[in-house]
């Protein structure tokens, strides 16, 4: 019966986390789960679904501006993306509506990712060097920081906590969180986070 109880309550209390997400927001980390759902049943190579801009401007795989996006490359990475995206895409869609909300996120998804392509392009040709354009990417967290600037500059003059180490002005929030992610996890795609910012 306690079992039982727990499991209910356990129940409830996602109930009452997904009906407080608005319909744009839901729908948005439904198809990253749905993706995320597809790698952990099929195993599908992920750097075929990557950010590569080398393979986009030369090899015309124009599909990975969306799939990189969209995938992710384990299970924390998933959570802590779709984690983000319910807090502050659900406060953006209270505020700006869906459609407007949804439409925000397609174009950021375009745009974050004409940032990822062109500042390994601008390299290239004026330093000969190739390096980013064999880089690779995945993740939605670009699209994040796009949405976490729109939000810091709703109310620039106020202050806000980065992971609690430091107080900050709410328009250098996305800026301040983009070096303390980048110093934590160095790995993690500082370029995909910057494009985000600059959207």
């Amino acid at each position: 019966n306690s079992i039982e109880r727990q499991n209910n309550n356990r129940m409830s209390r996602l109930s009452e986390t997904l009906s407080s997400i608005p319909l744009g927001t839901l729908s948005i980390i439904l198809l990253c789960t749905i993706t995320y759902a597809y790698q952990l049943l099929f195993d599908p190579p992920l750097h075929h679904y990557t950010m590569c801009p080398r393979n986009i401007l030369f090899l015309s795989e124009y599909y990975r501006i969306i799939t990189s996006t969209l995938f992710h490359g384990g299970f924390l990475h998933f959570f802590m993306n779709m984690s983000s995206t319910a807090a502050i895409s659900s406060s953006l869609e209270h505020r700006y509506g869906t459609l407007r909300l949804i439409f925000t996120i397609l174009w950021g998804m375009i745009l974050t990712s004409f940032i990822d392509i062109a500042a390994p392009w601008l390299m290239y040709m004026i330093f000969n060097n190739e390096e980013m354009m064999y880089q690779h990417a995945v993740g939605f967290s670009g699209v994040i920081f796009q949405l976490s600037t729109i939000e810091a500059n709703i109310n620039p003059d106020a202050t806000r906590s980065v992971f609690g180490f430091v107080r900050v002005p709410s328009y250098l929030y996305p800026w301040a969180l983009l070096i303390v992610l980048q110093v934590l996890i160095p790995n993690i795609s500082f370029m995909g986070h910057l494009s985000g910012i600059l959207v």
